[in-house]
């Protein structure tokens, strides 16, 4: 008895569940793509908190250079710089002149001493001072306070405290006069002992000194030329 032959099985490209398979795979990769995106992609929160370090530094750098150009110093405006010692505010050597005085001797910044004094002895004057003062030069003798002394400070001024302080000189008994592109006011008295003082104001610097029993000429004239040249 002759068998009858099986039926041909069509290929398998043609079977409607390979394309079924084929079609599953395809999305199982598109959809695994999309996820993938989906959970790489930085969050709102995320893209704000990376984007922020390539603004904050600009801002940071523009706050800290904005204030040097709206609060410059009088310095800075006029070129005059004070010097940092009190050897810098003099072309020479001074103590011959000023002996027995000496500059600056260790008790003048003991607190226990209680040293303390200014350019001048005009209430007014002495208050600018005590708020603009930058470097204080004391003669003094070596072992303490006595009559003889001669102090100088060397201030800072805005345009407005130099005029002021100009218009209070002009107030007082001293003698006022142009000197070296400045304003120089000098006064000088003898009573119970001998004492001057001698005030020059240029430029948003003032040079306030006061002398007991005796001061030496040219001195605020050689401060004059070391800080301005």
């Amino acid at each position: 008895m002759s068998q009858v032959p099986s039926a041909e099985r069509p290929p398998l490209v043609r079977r409607p569940v390979f394309w079924l398979l084929l079609i599953a795979a395809v999305l199982v990769v598109v959809i695994a793509v999309v996820l993938g995106f989906a959970l790489g992609a930085p969050r709102g929160g995320d893209a704000a908190t990376m984007a922020a370090p390539t603004s904050a530094p600009r801002a940071t750098t523009d706050a800290a250079t904005a204030p040097a150009t709206e609060t410059a110093s009088p310095a800075d405006q006029t070129g005059v710089v004070i010097p940092a010692t009190c050897d810098g505010i003099y072309t020479r050597d001074w103590s011959g002149d000023l002996a027995p005085r000496v500059l600056n001797p260790a008790w003048v910044s003991d607190p226990a001493r209680g040293f303390k004094r200014y350019g001048s002895n005009d209430v007014g004057l002495v208050t600018m001072l005590e708020a603009t003062t930058r470097l204080e030069c004391n003669w003094v003798p070596e072992g303490g306070a006595t009559h003889l002394f001669l102090v100088t400070g060397v201030a800072q001024l805005t345009p407005e405290q130099q005029g002021s302080i100009l218009d209070h000189l002009a107030t007082t008994d001293m003698d006022c006069y142009d000197e070296s592109g400045g304003t120089r006011c000098v006064i000088e008295r003898e009573e119970s002992e001998t004492w001057g003082e001698s005030h020059f104001v240029r430029d948003g610097i003032w040079i306030a000194t006061r002398w007991g029993v005796s001061g030496p000429s040219g001195y605020t004239a050689d401060i004059v030329a070391a800080i301005f040249g």
